[in-house]
């Protein structure tokens, strides 16, 4: 999981993780039965899905693109409409469920040897790229794989950290855009508009982007190297055992040859029949595509400018389709005519304690705190209903996730802790008082964290601790956390699909802001990272909970929700996540009006 940086002027994954049959040789594919379900779709095209009662194949569907597209590059794309478009031409080697959990795609099994560091991969047969021309083969996987930077015919050049995340890769909002003191490659930023609305929500919230104009080129260093044994087989070496390999996978594959002849092909259900930047870029169905001929002959992408735009254009049926990061999406349902679906984003909010606090060093103390913060409060008062609980930076939806981790508010179990902390548990009380200051950027375009931060502080003084809230511009707000010169800080971070909290809880992490220094911690984290067979995955991510849930060296908050807003006659859209909402496209049909 990698942060490329907190979001305090972020403009707009994934988690998840390898799971891997053991046998003398070990043996992972898309449903961990060694690819036996997803082999039976790959001899040929499969038919369209059966259509029910009140289903009908046909009708276009209007989405939205940015105004200003321009490269369709699938590895540089940022803005999330552009990522979800693109994601209709292209598809991963290895597809990353909204579980967070590596399936098979165009690589349909693979294997893995006893070391954990060599994986061989089957290519998918029988699929064609959409100029109808040109088979897949194991040489586009590789030639894919060298597109993501870093390699020399098949050795991938890049050194061997000690870590599987290099410093740099992980840090917070880059104020005013520029690079971060660290080395922190600058994130794309989206030009914001609105201004906040009564409630504290932003009027019009910043395009929501996928960080990093190569998301896949972290995984670099822990690439040895990767080669096409034969047309149907690749085989990629790691530099250390682990989860990193099925992730580095699921890059978008593209063909060398039409890449280099100006054509936008890649394998999935549509193919781009034309394109103008200024006016609209028209799909097609693959009718000829591996998963299944779609209902929805025709996709339309307009080009739209910020949010507003966006949501006036579905709720005047310009459009029929979009996303939005807004919070009061649902004021755009209107019945008979469209709907709202949430879904979850890779955005985490959280509280990090600086642990050179005297007060706050005391692992009691900090219980404290997590369990009288009331998260659904939060969700509910605060972001509109737009989040889910989490106190700690694993994802509730992750398939690997143990529940018993959860934590609710207990005020009472709060109460206990700060007493015998030394501290009193109410305002009218006795005892020492619980002083503590709380730093939050005044980002105007992302306002609700100071609501946030304000509810927090109310939540705490329901078990006597008195908060002072600082809010900060965002050059104060990030050279604050670079010094530890606060007491809590409320923190968002864009976390990957691969679960790697490395970079917030190890010593020498870039986002380790309240200077966490826990052997026991860090050696959990290894042992999540290292796992590769599924038993261990779930093993070692359950003990890392615990230990975050009892050491508690971040007070995790929720993670943010975005919504799509849609006709009302467009059905079946299911499992949606941020940048894949078109994952099972070709399931979708329209109502019969």
């Amino acid at each position: 999981m990698r942060n490329t940086r907190n979001c305090t002027s972020l403009g707009k994954k994934f988690i998840a993780l390898l799971l891997v049959c053991m046998a003398l040789a070990l043996c992972a594919c898309g449903n961990l039965a060694n690819g036996t379900k997803e082999e039976e779709a790959s001899s040929s095209a499969a038919p369209s899905a059966v259509l029910g009662a009140g289903q009908q194949s046909g009708g276009d569907l209007f989405i939205a693109m940015p105004a200003d597209t321009g490269s369709l590059d699938p590895l540089t794309a940022t803005d999330e409409d552009l990522v979800n478009l693109l994601s209709l031409i292209y598809e991963p080697a290895i597809r990353i469920s909204a579980e967070g959990q590596p399936e098979a795609c165009l690589i349909e099994s693979w294997e893995v040897d006893e070391s954990g560091r060599v994986y061989t991969f089957k290519v998918r047969q029988n699929v064609m790229f959409t100029d109808g021309n040109t088979p897949l083969t194991a040489e586009d996987i590789v030639y894919s794989a060298g597109q993501v930077g870093g390699l020399t015919g098949t050795q991938f050049d890049a050194p061997v950290p000690e870590e599987p995340n290099p410093e740099g890769t992980q840090a917070p909002d880059n104020p005013e855009g520029t690079n971060e003191p660290d080395g922190t490659a600058p994130t794309p930023e989206a030009s914001p508009t609105g201004s906040p609305d009564a409630s504290g929500s932003p009027e019009e919230s910043p395009v929501v982007e996928i960080p990093q104009t190569n998301r896949y080129a972290q995984y670099n260093s822990l690439v040895e190297s990767i080669e096409m044994v034969d047309s149907a087989t690749v085989r990629l070496t790691m530099t250390k055992p682990g989860v990193e390999a099925l992730y580095f996978m699921s890059f978008p594959v593209m063909n060398e040859f039409l890449r280099d002849d100006g054509q936008t092909a890649g394998t999935g259900p549509y193919r781009i029949d034309s394109f103008d930047s200024s006016t609209e870029m028209v799909l097609t169905a693959n009718e000829a595509w591996w998963g299944g001929r779609p209902n929805i002959p025709t996709i339309v992408a307009k080009p739209m400018t910020g949010s507003t735009a966006k949501l006036e254009a579905v709720s005047t049926s310009v459009l029929d389709f979009v996303t939005t990061d807004v919070l009061y999406a649902g004021k755009y349902k209107i019945a008979g005519k469209t709907q709202v679906i949430d879904y979850m984003t890779n955005y985490y909010d959280c509280l990090v304690p600086n642990l050179g606090n005297p007060a706050l060093g005391i692992t009691g103390v900090r219980q404290a705190l997590s369990y009288a913060i009331d998260r659904r409060e939060l969700i509910s008062t605060v972001l509109m209903g737009h989040g889910v609980p989490a106190n700690m930076p694993i994802s509730p939806d992750f398939y690997a996730y143990d529940s018993k981790y959860n934590q609710d508010e207990n005020l009472k179990t709060a109460r206990a802790l700060l007493e015998e902390a030394g501290y009193r548990s109410s305002m009218e009380g006795e005892g020492n008082i619980l002083q503590l200051s709380l730093i939050v950027p005044d980002d105007r375009e992302i306002y609700y964290r100071v609501e946030a931060a304000k509810a927090i502080r109310k939540q705490l003084e329901e078990v006597g601790v008195e908060v002072t809230v600082e809010e900060l511009n965002q050059q104060e707000y990030y050279d604050r956390l670079q010094a530890k010169n606060f007491d809590l800080a409320l923190c968002s971070f864009y976390l990957d699909e691969d679960p790697d909290v490395g970079f917030m809880f190890k010593p020498g992490g870039s986002a380790n802001y309240g200077g966490v220094d826990s052997a026991e911690i860090t050696a959990a984290i290894d042992a999540a990272r290292g796992a590769f067979r599924e038993e261990d995955i779930k093993a070692n991510y359950s003990e890392l909970q615990r230990l975050l849930t009892e050491r508690v060296p971040q007070i995790g908050l929720y993670y943010r929700m975005n919504s799509i807003v849609c006709s009302e006659l467009l059905t079946d859209i299911k499992n949606p996540r941020q940048g894949q909402v078109f994952a099972q496209v070709n399931e979708w049909y329209y109502k019969k009006s």
